[in-house]
């Protein structure tokens, strides 16, 4: 799976305005889309914003030295305190936060906590000199997606970071096994990893395909796609598709809310977001309008699927060849096919938490 957090050009971040600490430097100037390094995993990425939380100078320079040789990778700032941490994550959002375990002022794993619910679309990954199997659990409970000794980091930094951007978990060899076996433990104890995620409850529920073929037909629609809300990650992903071929669905395989396109716009607006003419409207950013019309695609609509209890299940989304969208004589439909689906959603949820 190709995760896509955050896609975006160099200038649209709100904090680039020059050259940025850590050696991280970017000029003005949007990368092409290029593999990353990482044990093969290939991200589709034009750039990924990093923030970093390091207290000891040397191996902040080694971060820097390491991601200059990937130019997807481009540190926003770098920081030596837990509590200007977390000031900084809230304020800058970055995708990618590298966080040490013991800082002043506040831990790692407080820090953690705390951005987890000031940046939820942040991936956090753990770098720390701590081997205690221990405080390597406390950091993954906390937040953090991986765990990298950093007297390995010179081998699995890269490798870490990419599974990490993958929504995968990545903890240093010397300490994985014990580790993750008791993090899987946990969760199958708790019920954590299932309970009350719509993605992985309903990803393979043969209701999707069906809804999905309905609205393009009640839409008079050429393309469409429905996504599930993964609330672990806060992202919605691609579930069923119809009629888009394989750069598409790699590049909106993951959505969040910060996203230059329709359904990220929709996620983060709880409402439908209709665009008439791709290639004029300003709600995308260069990369997403240059896929969309390679796509064919010229109009869209995005409406959420939200339930009673104004939960965000999904996204459902369709894409026309013409310019100018659906006609508003078709909402009726569409909003009664959407909330069919969510009454069956709802039904199937109550008779699971039967006795």
């Amino acid at each position: 799976m190709i995760v896509r957090m955050a896609i975006r050009t160099v200038s649209s971040h709100p904090a680039v305005s020059g050259p940025l600490v850590g050696d991280g430097f970017l000029r003005g100037r949007t990368f092409d889309t290029s593999p990353m390094v990482g044990e093969g995993v290939a991200l589709d990425k034009l750039t990924i914003f990093v923030l970093v939380v390091e207290d000891y100078e040397p191996f902040r320079t080694f971060i820097a030295a390491t991601f200059r040789t990937q130019p997807h990778l481009q540190i926003l700032k770098a920081v030596s305190d837990g509590a200007q941490a977390v000031q900084q994550a809230q304020e800058l959002q970055p995708d990618l936060v590298l966080l040490d375990v013991g800082l002043p002022t506040l831990n790692g794993i407080e820090v953690a906590r705390r951005i987890r619910q000031l940046s939820p679309t942040s991936r956090i990954l753990f770098v720390s000199e701590n081997r205690s199997p221990d405080v390597a659990e406390e950091a993954l409970r906390a937040g953090g997606l991986g765990y990298v000794i950093k007297s390995d980091a010179a081998k699995d930094l890269l490798a870490a970071v990419a599974a990490v951007l993958q929504g995968e978990r990545f903890v240093s060899a010397s300490m994985s096994l014990k580790v993750l076996a008791n993090l899987e433990m946990e969760a199958s104890v708790s019920g954590n990893a299932t309970e009350d995620n719509v993605y992985i409850q309903f990803r393979s529920s043969e209701l999707i395909p069906k809804l999905l073929a309905a609205i393009i037909e009640a839409s008079d629609a050429d393309f469409g796609n429905v996504q599930l809300f993964d609330s672990k990650n806060g992202v919605l992903k691609i579930v069923a598709q119809s009629g888009f071929e394989s750069e598409f669905l790699r590049y909106f395989d993951t959505v969040n809310a910060k996203e230059h396109c329709a359904c990220g716009k929709a996620l983060s607006s709880r409402s439908r977001i209709v665009v008439e003419d791709v290639a004029r409207d300003p709600i995308f950013s260069g990369d997403v309008r240059r896929i969309l019309l390679r796509a064919n695609v010229h109009s869209i609509q995005s409406t959420p699927l939200i339930d009673t209890s104004g939960n965000l299940v999904g996204m459902v989304s369709t894409h026309y060849r013409r310019s100018g969208g659906p006609s508003y004589q078709m909402w009726k439909r569409v909003d009664d096919l959407a909330a069919g689906f969510l009454a069956k959603i709802r039904d199937v949820r109550s008779a699971a938490e039967k006795p």
